[in-house]
């Protein structure tokens, strides 16, 4: 990682836990690092959600990429969850679904955020009406 990075800081309230993250670009401009700090310091989640951070960013280090996180991370729900006070995430099934969700709209463009299904109601609003349309069933010809 470079000495001096460019990077996003979001501080929210996931069901009234507050939670801070720091996300910085790598040489490339491309998320490097991801830092997360949750509730009081010493306490065991906020212990995993550090050992997360960590995790996450030696992975986005060694070519793991975002997408792939945000795909497993993503819908987990525990707690704790509901509402945030992020308009852009406006309910979290977890502390992990919320990371996933933001870092995908920070560091992610429409196209990926599309294939993970993380539009926003305004980026859905702009699609077509029959983005979603339903694949027709294809049935095996019977020999």
């Amino acid at each position: 990682m470079p000495r001096s990075r460019r990077g996003t800081t979001t501080s929210f309230h996931l069901a009234g836990a507050e939670v801070h993250l720091i996300a910085n670009a790598d040489a490339q401009g491309s998320l490097g690092e991801v830092f997360a700090r949750f509730g009081k310091g010493g306490s065991t989640a906020a212990g995993l959600v550090e050992l997360l951070s960590i995790a996450v960013s030696l992975g986005l280090q060694h070519g793991v990429p975002l997408e792939r996180y945000v795909a497993r991370f993503a819908g987990q729900r525990f707690e704790p969850m509901g509402p945030t006070d992020d308009p852009d995430v406006p309910h979290a099934g977890s502390v992990g679904d919320y990371l996933a969700r933001r870092l995908a709209h920070d560091w992610l463009d429409v196209d990926a955020r599309r294939r993970l299904d993380l539009l926003t109601a305004e980026e859905e609003a702009e699609l077509p009406a029959d983005a979603y349309a339903p694949t027709p069933l294809r049935r095996a010809a019977r020999p």
